[in-house]
């Protein structure tokens, strides 16, 4: 399978998130010599379907993003990641049902994106509204709406794309970024499934007024990632920007709010929840909450929290949409080291297509524009090396990385839904204190190492 001589190749990419986005501009930005490019999404607008919620994109993910976009975007990054303002800390820190802290992850604290990208460690990150930084991408890009893929066919001298009003486009290369239900993948992979991780999920977005956001900051020392870990399985994870969204006398500041809990608690009830009323699961959350959690400040607060979710669009009263439909979702993820390798051909997978993970280390967005990054790094190579190689390094690379998230996500998941005995709590806040200790010594050494080195030069 190699590319025609005789022309320019075009790659087709289906799924305009961030991942796809990201590689659409890195073939325009570092590939347009070699390579046309065209872009489809299912959605037949950039509104269609809302995009996300805040999310956390790190040293990584930052110097992947550089690399993949041009000047015109990146003057726009500010848009959909802020600069810190001083009272931020842009890392997480978690606490236990009532409140005391078990783990805080020291990190560098920045004064903008662009200083994180020169940075030389992975010590640092920044909070992104991940709706706006997808509007940021959209910048340029001309993406053919209303393109929902059901598969492809392979030819010998290309691949077409199928789409489900019965048109089809050809290429060379095809790249699936279409998500975790990707119709490319089941059909190229079929064996490489989605798991279950048992644990349910009610995530949303709302607007808090500043007193709420200044009682969860106290709780959390301005720390913007945070997570609260239950004694019956159950967490509470939230993101916030301490950035008003609006200039009223009491600002009011985005949320994003994931309270998770082990499925078979629902199963065990036989639970009825209409997971297309939104009322009907926000009563339900707050009642889990109430279940699994004791009375206290911070139970209280989660409850305020939850309580403040609109049941229907609240319009454009803010510029930042706050309203996600909840409903109850299942942590799945995808390892693609859990199948052998599959073929090097014209069919690539990127991001959540190949290998989705929980939300709770945040790592998902970061592979997918990684993902984006390294594939254009070896279709550099593709007149000398040709189209299969490439893509074999790209596979090889990309499995490895992202399976290792995957399994961290997924371990980390896994630990938190089980119930603890005091037996229990006291090896787990140990373990805490300990790799509190662990990344505070390494961290410390790899900067100091780094000053050192750089005074030295």
């Amino acid at each position: 399978m190699e590319a025609s001589t005789n022309k320019i190749p075009t790659i087709l990419i289906a799924g305009a998130g961030i991942g796809g986005l990201s590689f659409y501009h890195s073939v325009r930005k570092n590939l347009g010599k070699k390579f046309n490019v065209k872009i489809f999404d299912r959605e037949t607008s950039p509104q269609d379907r809302w995009q996300g919620h805040n999310i956390y994109i790190n040293k990584k993910g930052v110097t992947s993003l550089f690399y993949c976009t041009p000047a015109e975007v990146q003057d726009r990054f500010p848009e959909a990641m802020p600069d810190p303002i001083s009272k931020e800390y842009h890392t997480i820190m978690i606490v236990d049902h009532i409140g005391r802290q078990l783990f805080y992850l020291p990190q560098q604290k920045t004064k903008s994106l662009y200083e994180i990208e020169s940075l030389n460690h992975d010590y640092a990150g920044v909070i992104s509204y991940r709706n706006k930084l997808r509007e940021v991408l959209l910048e340029g890009a001309d993406i053919q709406w209303g393109k929902k893929c059901i598969g492809y066919e392979e030819c010998d001298n290309g691949v077409w794309i199928l789409f489900e009003d019965g048109t089809r486009e050809f290429g060379d290369l095809l790249i699936g970024a279409d998500g975790v239900n990707s119709p490319i993948r089941k059909q190229k992979i079929p064996n490489l499934e989605i798991n279950d991780l048992g644990l349910t999920s009610i995530d949303v977005d709302v607007a808090i007024p500043k007193n709420l956001a200044d009682r969860l900051m106290s709780i959390y020392s301005n720390v913007l990632i945070q997570q609260s870990l239950g004694l019956n399985g159950d967490s509470f994870f939230s993101y916030l920007r301490l950035i008003p969204i609006d200039q009223s006398e009491e600002p009011f500041y985005r949320l994003t709010i994931g309270y998770s809990y082990p499925t078979n608690l629902d199963i065990k009830e036989n639970i009825s929840i209409d997971d297309n009323d939104p009322e009907s699961v926000m009563k339900h959350a707050i009642s889990r909450i109430k279940q699994l959690r004791p009375p206290c400040e911070l139970t209280d607060l989660f409850i305020e929290l939850l309580s403040l979710v609109p049941f229907s669009h609240p319009g454009e009263k803010y510029p930042y949409r706050t309203y996600n439909p909840p409903r109850r979702r299942q942590f799945r993820d995808i390892d693609p080291l859990s199948v052998p390798s599959w073929k090097n051909d014209r069919v690539v997978l990127l991001g959540d297509a190949v290998h989705a993970m929980n939300p709770l280390l945040g790592l998902g967005a970061n592979n997918a524009i990684q993902d984006a990054d390294l594939l254009t790094k070896e279709l550099l190579n593709y007149e000398n090396d040709g189209l299969t190689k490439c893509i074999q390094r790209y596979n090889e690379q990309m499995r490895v990385r992202s399976s290792r998230d995957v399994i961290a996500s997924r371990k980390t998941a896994l630990r938190q839904k089980v119930p603890l005995g005091n037996m229990d709590l006291i090896v787990r806040n140990s373990m805490f204190k300990v790799t509190f200790m662990v990344y505070y010594i390494i961290i410390f050494i790899k900067t100091l190492f780094l000053r050192m080195y750089k005074s030295y030069l």
